[in-house]
């Protein structure tokens, strides 16, 4: 079919239906794109929400995160302080047991008679009782130095957590810090104490 355009007939090659066809094609693309783009458009404020829900539940697991580890130093560090006076309970111990030692030797030099008179009435049973004693002494030093390079570490173990609170901090400022956080956080709330007072209602 041929245009005429002010009384001259212009060649038509593709023919005009098919170029309204495909104008018709095109046009429903374009409004298909059109209400494609909508949809999505209109579903994104219900994923910002939900993304937001979502980062406010994580926030509310860091909170508990960094209060368990709160609690976590609050008790090494009660560890560590109860370490060091055990310690120094040791310390004063040892100190305390040579002045004896320099105080008793004359009093053992003197009391040599009564002892070996005492050794000559011991009975056997007695004897072994005695030795049964100081055998298990080895096992209970062994038990101390095992114990303590273990309350030795336990100042090490104070600022990684510390370092590791500090990086939670960090992640949870963040996260705050993200534009309109704070009206989703409340929006967020609010809903909830709607919730909250339908349930009690």
């Amino acid at each position: 079919m041929a245009l005429v355009l002010a009384g001259v007939v212009l060649p038509d090659p593709l023919g005009t239906e098919t170029v309204l066809r495909r104008g018709v094609a095109v046009a429903r693309a374009g409004a298909g794109w059109m209400l494609t783009t909508t949809a999505f458009a209109l579903t994104l404020p219900g994923r910002i929400e939900a993304l937001l829900t979502r980062i406010e539940m994580l926030m509310t697991r860091i909170d508990h995160v960094i209060d368990s580890a709160d609690a976590v130093v609050a008790s090494v560090q009660r560890t560590t302080g109860a370490a060091d006076e055990v310690v120094a309970s040791a310390s004063v111990a040892s100190h305390t047991a040579l002045e004896l030692i320099e105080l008793f030797d004359p009093i053992a030099k003197k009391s040599e008679p009564m002892a070996r008179k005492f050794v000559d009435n011991l009975s056997e049973e007695e004897v072994d009782a005695a030795i049964a004693m100081v055998d298990q002494l080895p096992g209970l030093l062994d038990h101390m130095e095992a114990l303590l390079p273990i309350l030795a570490t336990l100042d090490t173990v104070s600022p990684e957590i510390h370092e590791l609170l500090g990086v939670t901090k960090d992640v949870r400022r963040a996260v705050i810090g993200i534009p309109g956080f704070k009206f989703f956080r409340n929006r967020g709330e609010d809903k909830l104490n709607e919730e909250l007072r339908d349930e009690e209602n």
